[in-house]
């Protein structure tokens, strides 16, 4: 999840943790030739908000307009120039404790 995780979170549709997704906020990775600025331009013209701009990584979080649908926010955001996928912004839940192997003597 993006750093606003707490109030996406707080947002996200209740169900079994492996569907939960938050109802307003996409999952954006652009191909790194053509950059982020086509995005921006789209995220601009649909009346959308960027919620984070990922430095490490070649995408963004971003909220749908109202006027959107999810789905439909999804399907806009796939014909933008330069965008490789456009995801859901999914909740994840650490349920299991990480262990490190048991270390053989």
């Amino acid at each position: 999840m993006a750093c606003a995780a707490q109030r996406r979170a707080e947002g996200a549709v209740a169900g079994d943790s492996k569907r939960d997704f938050s109802p307003t906020t996409v999952i954006v990775m652009v191909d790194t030739v053509v950059g982020k600025e086509p995005l921006r331009e789209a995220v601009d013209h649909c009346g959308a908000t960027i919620i984070y701009d990922y430095r490490i990584i070649p995408g963004m979080a971003i909220a749908k307009p109202e006027t959107m649908t999810l789905d439909e926010a999804i399907d806009y955001f796939k014909r933008v120039e330069g965008v490789v996928s456009v995801e859901r912004d999914r909740v994840t839940r650490l349920t299991d404790p990480v262990r490190p192997p048991a270390l053989s003597r």
